[in-house]
């Protein structure tokens, strides 16, 4: 194949300005044989089979031997460069709380015909011996891959989150954070580095940056308090969408009473748009936002009308004023214990409460949720007592994802609601929640066993109210600076 193209020294096809790409591009092989690009486009293929060649990824077999072909397409684009023919990209990936893989397909063998142009005979097809890309057991033989070569260096997957591995060698710790394929490496010492590193590189051609300047979306920058995490890419991104003149202290008004119109479904706005880019920065690094705001607004996304509209801009508005503040994950954390400050709203639309809680690992916050509860809540005691059930399960299991790296004192659960707090310590009458689904009395027997620990936290003192509830500018900011902003 290479001597069809007269063995061109030419790299992969690269544009420098948007009048080098072409406004068409090839659909198969035969049209890269007549297209005006026929030299760069043949080199760019010869490269990508240079490369399956090199890793041995597939045999030559009869076709006799293959049960069933797979179809297939060599698909073929042009390539541009960040700054040149685009500033803007997104990309949404999972949220830092839960990074699981899917296992879809089963162990198969797989067979393809021959693109065109490899050279190979007629009636032979490929066998993979390797996982290539558009296959779907690909991500599957990754991670069992990974998997097999981070056992053999001696890491340990965490029984809490599978995609968490620690490994202990001569009183020294590792822990290594993987997403697919990207991930963070940290351990106790630079020695202990350099030796994982050295193992992992005889096995996997990989690249590693002494400084992580950014992970999964988000830029990390170290400053004199700890590390800052930040999105400024995607939310200048946007903050262009609104105009410049609307300004916002809070991230709603005030007076922001919204309600579900089912016959306002056709609004042609990019509503759903503006709030899954939210929702996003909001999950990995703007809590507040994330609290009560934006999933109060993602409510009304099957039912908007132009009051929806002028609130998520509202939002977008404020989020302009404090583009530039983020989480910080403090240099000066004790690390000593973990609180979860837990609240609820009650009643609401529909009669039904809100609730959220905020988890805290000393002055760092690492999680935080907010949802409409369900079931109907008789009083404001009942939704307190059923929020703690909720949040009970996401601090034990936190509790044990860091204690397996970690030892720490039992998590403790603060609510600002006396009678919620008497009940699940089993300390008050249970008359005005007997009548209560029993899943939720899970917070009595975790406190009964030590699992847990419970004790009641000022309202005022109460982060989790920023999950709940519309807060003013004065006590937004107050809560914001607590969450280690």
């Amino acid at each position: 194949m290479i001597d069809e193209f007269n063995q061109q020294d030419v790299s992969l096809l690269i544009s420098t300005s948007t009048n080098d790409l072409n406004t068409t591009t090839p659909s198969d092989y035969k049209e890269v044989m007549i297209f005006v690009d026929k030299a760069h486009w043949g080199a760019a293929i010869c490269e990508k089979i240079r490369r399956i060649e090199e890793e041995d990824v597939f045999d030559a077999v009869d076709l006799k031997e293959a049960l069933k072909e797979v179809p297939h397409q060599r698909i073929l684009s042009t390539k541009q460069i960040h700054g040149i023919n685009y500033d803007e990209m997104c990309a949404p990936t999972p949220t830092f709380s839960s990074l699981q893989l899917l296992f879809s397909t089963a162990y198969k063998t797989v067979y393809l015909w021959s693109p065109i142009g490899m050279g190979i005979p007629k009636f032979k097809v490929l066998k993979l011996r390797k996982a290539l890309y558009g296959t779907k057991q690909a991500s599957c033989f990754w991670w069992m891959h990974l998997k097999k070569i981070l056992q053999e260096i001696g890491f340990k997957s965490n029984g809490e989150e599978p995609s968490t591995y620690t490994l202990e060698h001569d009183g020294e710790q590792a822990i290594l954070w993987i997403h697919v394929d990207d991930g963070a490496l940290t351990a106790s010492s630079i020695e202990l580095i350099n030796q994982i590193l050295d193992q992992i590189n005889k096995r996997l051609k990989m690249k590693w940056d002494e400084n992580i300047k950014g992970l999964v979306g988000i830029s990390i920058n170290e400053t004199d308090e700890g590390l800052k995490f930040l999105q400024l890419e995607l939310i200048e991104k946007v903050i262009n969408l609104v105009p410049h003149n609307i300004v916002a202290k809070s991230p709603l008004l005030n007076n922001c009473q919204l309600e579900s119109n089912f016959l306002c479904r056709n609004m042609d706005k990019p509503y759903l748009k503006r709030i899954g880019m939210l929702l996003y920065i909001a999950q990995a690094s703007w809590p507040d936002i994330a609290a009560y705001a934006v999933n109060y607004l993602a409510r009304f996304s099957l039912t908007t009308n132009h009051s929806h509209w002028d609130a998520v801009n509202h939002l977008i508005a404020y989020l302009r004023s404090t583009r530039n503040v983020g989480i910080i994950i403090s240099n000066q954390n004790q690390l000593s214990e973990m609180n979860c400050f837990v609240d609820a709203n009650w009643g609401g639309e529909g009669n039904k409460s809100t609730h959220g809680y905020l988890v805290m690992h000393g002055m760092n916050p690492i999680a935080q949720q907010f949802k409409w509860q369900t079931t109907i809540a008789s009083s404001t005691a009942e939704a307190e007592y059923m929020v703690l059930s909720f949040a009970a399960r996401e601090a034990l299991w936190l509790y044990h994802l860091i204690y397996n790296i970690l030892k720490i004192p039992v998590s403790t659960l603060l609510s600002d609601n006396k009678t919620a707090v008497g009940i699940s310590t089993d300390s008050m009458n249970r008359k005005q929640t007997r009548h209560s689904i029993r899943d939720f009395n899970i917070i009595n027997e975790y406190v009964a066993t030590g699992k847990l620990a419970l004790r009641w936290v000022s309202t005022n003192n109460q982060l989790a109210d920023i999950m709940t509830k519309l807060l003013g500018s004065v006590k937004t900011n107050q809560f914001v600076s607590e969450i280690n902003r």
